[in-house]
């Protein structure tokens, strides 16, 4: 079993999850042989973080992520990611942005 070094969670649809939630998720599962969800089907909406994909740890971009289990390590990195993203723009046009010095 091969240490994973970075994994990729996907967080719950329904709600925003905590950096809490995210950090008892990582030490509840640190030291520990993780699987990533085999198929897309599986992932479970219920779940506050299903795990998505792991890269071991001399992974390279030519070779496809694993399938197979790892081991979570304190250098593990995680990404979590969102079903849904929001994105603020703001548009500022007071007059101190047209002024040239």
């Amino acid at each position: 079993v091969e240490e994973a070094d970075q994994i990729y969670l996907l967080m719950k649809e329904d709600y925003r999850i905590s950096r809490n939630v995210r950090l008892a998720w990582f030490l509840g599962k640190l030291n520990q042989v993780i699987w990533p969800a085999s198929q897309p089907e599986q992932l479970n909406s219920e779940n506050e973080l299903d795990l998505l994909s792991i890269l071991p740890k001399g992974w390279r971009p030519d070779f496809s992520p694993n399938t197979y289990p790892c081991i979570l390590m304190p250098s593990t990195r995680a990404t979590f990611l969102a079903r849904r993203y929001r994105f603020i723009i703001e548009l500022d046009l007071s007059p101190s942005t047209g002024i040239v010095v």
